[in-house]
């Protein structure tokens, strides 16, 4: 069966390198949600183009809660290959007058052609700073975490929005009147994995990556365990492990104790290691609430491991039944347990979602991604 031409990536606008561009990337922090991978992928290909290319967050890890480690891994990363991190330093609260404020002495040292903000609060900052070249912004999900009017404002200081998927593509129609230009999330080819011709030794390894948060919805795989244990007489031996942080980390490891899941149920924290943890797992899962194009699935599905998925926003469009994996209701552990113990249970299949998800992935390359955004950014100053 093939994959419907929904999960396709927007082409490729941009057949050559635009060498000479200066362009700033907006995050709220440097951590490891889906906004500050694919930010951080493309820094080095901006580079590798002839681009300068900066990434600058608002506020320190440590002012929102994440991890110092993990920020000054991934800043690390970042110097190492060449590239340049900056944050504001800004508070909790992000205040746009003293985001403003630090801003303009980051212009002090440099010009960029375009500010591309991955987070709306960064659009007043940079629409009201020194700031005179194109003003870009992306969402990274497929609900909107500020009120529809907001776009009245956004409006008149954004130049063009960039879409993830096709929904959040409709999104923007919905409520915006500036042009969106759709440009799919990618993974490196690093990730680009053989198939899978059946799953790994027992246990059944099942993969989840993501912060921890009311978004990723993590009670719904606590609820499957403890399904999947409840059903265990004839059943595969499933583990599942969770890498993320977040400040509800705790709590769910004591949920997971108390349920008596201990020893199925693994929280293995902030990783820098994901490549890793995919290539011994046998299934990704995504309990998800909603999405916005999700960076981890696309690695899991590069990596040639079929997924299992709620059947929200985000996760439908990247997730063919029968294809690649299988989608699952909201909040019905029970329709979680029985995709994961029929993948676990059917070699054939199995690795027929296998190869339907290493083809996906394929599709969905940080290159392309790269090449979509400097062709955008192009267009921008040449029309500026």
């Amino acid at each position: 069966m093939n994959a419907p031409q929904t999960i396709a990536p927007a082409c490729s606008l941009a057949p050559q390198p635009h060498g000479g561009l200066e362009v700033w990337s907006i995050l709220t922090s440097l951590t490891t949600g889906g906004a500050e991978s694919l930010v951080v992928n493309l820094d080095r290909s901006f580079r590798q183009a002839g681009m300068t290319h900066k990434v600058v967050a608002l506020c320190d890890a440590a002012t929102l809660g994440n991890s110092c480690k993990t920020e000054r891994r991934i800043a690390n990363r970042i110097e190492d290959d060449g590239g340049t991190f900056v944050s504001l330093g800004l508070s909790r609260n992000r205040n746009p007058l003293a985001g403003i404020a630090a801003l303009n002495r980051l212009l002090q040292t440099g010009r960029p052609h375009v500010i591309h903000a991955h987070t709306a609060r960064a659009v007043p900052i940079a629409a009201h700073s020194r700031h005179r070249g194109a003003l870009v912004m992306t969402h990274h999900n497929s609900r909107l975490s500020f009120p529809r009017g907001a776009f009245r404002y956004l409006d008149l200081v954004v130049d063009t929005y960039v879409a993830i998927s096709a929904e959040t593509e409709a999104l923007y129609r919905a409520v915006c009147r500036k042009p969106v230009r759709r440009i799919a999330n990618g993974v490196p080819e690093s990730f680009l994995s053989e198939r899978r011709s059946a799953p790994r030794r027992p246990p059944f390894t099942v993969m989840s990556v993501g912060a921890i948060s009311e978004q990723k919805n993590y009670r719904l795989l606590i609820a499957a365990a403890r399904e999947i244990r409840n059903r265990a007489a004839g059943n595969p031996v499933v583990k599942f492990r969770i890498a993320g942080g977040g400040q509800s980390l705790d709590s769910l490891r004591c949920e997971v104790d108390a349920a008596g899941l201990a020893g199925s149920v693994e929280f293995v924290g902030e990783r820098s290691d994901v490549p890793i943890l995919l290539g011994t797992a046998d299934l990704f899962l995504n309990t998800s609430r909603y999405e916005g194009q999700s960076i981890a699935m696309l690695e899991a599905m590069a990596m040639a491991l079929p997924v299992v998925a709620t059947d929200v926003p985000g996760n439908r469009n990247l997730v063919v039944p029968g294809h690649n994996g299988l989608l699952a209701p909201l909040d019905d552990p029970g329709a979680i347990a029985d995709a994961i113990i029929r993948l676990a249970d059917d070699p054939q299949l199995y690795a027929s979602m296998s190869d339907g998800a290493r083809a996906t992935g394929r599709q969905f390359t940080v290159e392309a991604t790269a090449a979509d955004h400097r062709a955008l950014y192009a267009s921008l100053v040449s029309n500026g």
